[in-house]
């Protein structure tokens, strides 16, 4: 797994370090630390800062024997094409990451470049979800991401992950990203199965729902399952971004909730939401 983290200097990339490291050293993933500024013929010392500081403080979360990550020992930036990068190689590889221009398309650029599995940012909170300097960051990286999308709004334990799905395909790695937000959290779960229409393809969907429930139970995660129609599936997420962490699939074309979900309605849930939500594809 590889887990690309998009970071500035402000309190809210600060507070999510801990949970990327708690996430990373569960999954056992390569991390990428991308800092994004404007302009400039080399790194910016406050972002540079920021970004060795973050990366110190993951591999401090970890014992001294235990951390799946090395320190890096030489700080002095390497350019290449499209910026400036740093790494290290410890059981796992560590890569820090400086791109000029706009944050959401360099984020987008480097989680292709990469081949992440997982972007991972945090927002502030005294406007919704904003990002300094820019408009919509968030938002525009969740909708266009070529991977799953964790947006965290405040760090703090979740009592439920609802994991909201339709009929779709729902990928292994996306069912795993909710079994470690349980796992992280000691959450309970909750699977939502939407239906297109009231009393279509019902019986499709709810054993669908089952094998879901058994595949959580197979791995000691106890959940229940509910069923709602596709006319209120967006009152129940809004309502549900209110109560623990929203796991919504928005995969491939044939996502019944992607179709569901207007640009609108995805900022409305990062404004809304207490804690956290989960981009899945």
């Amino acid at each position: 797994m590889k887990i690309l983290v998009t970071l500035d200097t402000k309190q809210y990339s600060q507070k999510i370090i801990k949970h990327v490291a708690r996430l990373a050293g569960n999954t056992l993933a390569d991390i990428v630390l991308l800092g994004v500024q404007e302009d400039g013929k080399k790194p910016a010392k406050t972002l540079s800062a920021a970004l060795l500081k973050y990366h110190r403080d993951l591999c401090g979360y970890f014992g001294p024997d235990e951390s799946p990550y090395s320190e890096i020992q030489n700080e002095e930036w390497q350019q290449d094409d499209a910026g400036w990068a740093l790494s290290s190689r410890g059981m796992k590889e560590s890569t820090l990451l400086i791109r000029t221009g706009s944050v959401a398309q360099q984020t987008l650029a480097v989680a292709s470049e990469v081949g992440s599995d997982l972007i991972i940012l945090g927002c502030g909170r005294k406007f919704g979800c904003e990002w300094d300097g820019e408009m919509n960051v968030p938002l525009r990286i969740a909708r266009d991401a070529p991977c799953s999308v964790l947006v965290i709004k405040a760090v703090k334990k979740a009592d439920q992950i609802i994991s909201i799905l339709d009929q779709s395909k729902v990928s292994q790695d996306a069912l795993e990203l909710v079994n470690q937000l349980v796992t992280l959290h000691h959450a309970g779960l909750k699977i939502v199965g939407v239906k297109e229409k009231r009393g279509r393809k019902t019986d499709k969907i709810e054993k669908k729902m089952v094998e879901l429930l058994k595949y959580y139970n197979e791995r000691e995660i106890g959940a229940w399952i509910k069923l709602i129609n596709a006319d209120d599936v967006q009152d129940y997420v809004t309502a549900s971004s209110r109560e623990g962490i929203v796991a919504l699939w928005m995969g491939g074309k044939e996502s019944l909730i992607k179709k569901l979900f207007s640009r609108s309605m995805v900022d409305r849930l990062l404004e809304t939401t207490r804690s956290a939500l989960l981009i899945l594809r």
